[in-house]
């Protein structure tokens, strides 16, 4: 077993939009995730006075804090290692792959996006993708908030051809571009880095959404969405998923079956006018 190039996780607080000049960005450095005014810069090392000096005397941003945690702790405490959900066989790169017979090998490295198989919502909707890929084909699919793109891979292994990847999160869309090249499907994969509300209406087949229920919820009010035969919507915690439920009910959308872990649920669901 090989080890984990990420013990801790050193994290600076920029305020306003930084971005990293490509000179400066080293190997320990991971990427740059903004999030509302603040713009939060992840690398391996400790970088305080690098990244100090590098602001210098710019006026549009200001240095506000360092955070150092252990990556296992961004990781919900679980040690990122092969593992298997369903028939999917999800390794790190840094790790040597050993798929048993008839396993979908997913090479990952999930840096500090979301997506690494061992939250439950991730879980429940590979389980979900499987069981679906084993009833039909579903050439053509939408993935809302990709993360790390591990739920598109997923289906691309199950026989999907294309899929537009969506996420607001620049350092997550980054992040699945480089899963797609690890596992030989940038050409399958479309990664845009912006609103899923302004991709609703793009045709599929599946569309899967794995996101916080407030987003969800708006999603759930567009009717443009419902163009899909089938649904896979996940992000759910606790009472969350009755209130879902309440508002399928006024949508095109049956559901088929509700999977849970953990208090964590996922949404299987068919539109009626178009199966």
């Amino acid at each position: 077993m090989a080890d984990c190039p990420y013990q801790k996780l050193f994290i600076y607080e920029i305020q306003g939009e930084f971005t990293l000049p490509a000179t400066e960005a080293a190997g320990d450095f991971l990427g740059c995730w903004r999030e509302g005014d603040c713009s939060y810069l992840f690398f391996t090392q400790k970088k305080e006075d690098h990244v100090k000096k590098i602001l210098g005397e710019r006026q549009a941003q200001r240095y506000l804090s360092e955070t150092v945690i252990n990556y296992e702790d961004w990781e919900a405490g679980h040690p990122l290692v092969p593992m298997r959900i369903a028939d999917f066989y999800l390794c790190p790169l840094w790790e040597q792959p050993q798929p048993g017979p008839g396993e979908h090998l997913i090479r990952l490295d999930p840096g500090v996006a979301f997506g690494s198989g061992f939250h439950p919502t991730t879980k429940l909707c590979l389980q979900l993708i499987h069981d679906l890929y084993d009833q039909a084909d579903f050439p053509q699919v939408l993935d809302l908030g990709t993360g790390t793109g591990i739920l598109s891979l997923a289906c691309l292994a199950r026989g999907a051809h294309q899929v537009l990847a969506v996420d607001h999160n620049n350092l997550a869309v980054t992040t699945a571009a480089a899963n797609a090249r690890h596992n030989g499907l940038a050409h399958c994969i479309s990664l845009v880095c912006g609103d899923v509300l302004d991709y609703l209406a793009t045709p599929a087949d599946l569309a899967l959404a794995n996101m916080y229920y407030a987003i969800l919820r708006e999603v759930m009010e567009q009717e443009r969405f419902f163009n899909k035969a089938w649904y896979i919507l996940s992000g759910l915690v606790g009472t969350e998923i009755d209130k879902m439920l309440t508002q399928m009910r006024q949508t095109p959308l049956e559901v088929v079956q509700v999977v849970d872990e953990n208090l964590w649920f996922a949404i299987l669901a068919r539109n009626r006018a178009l199966t």
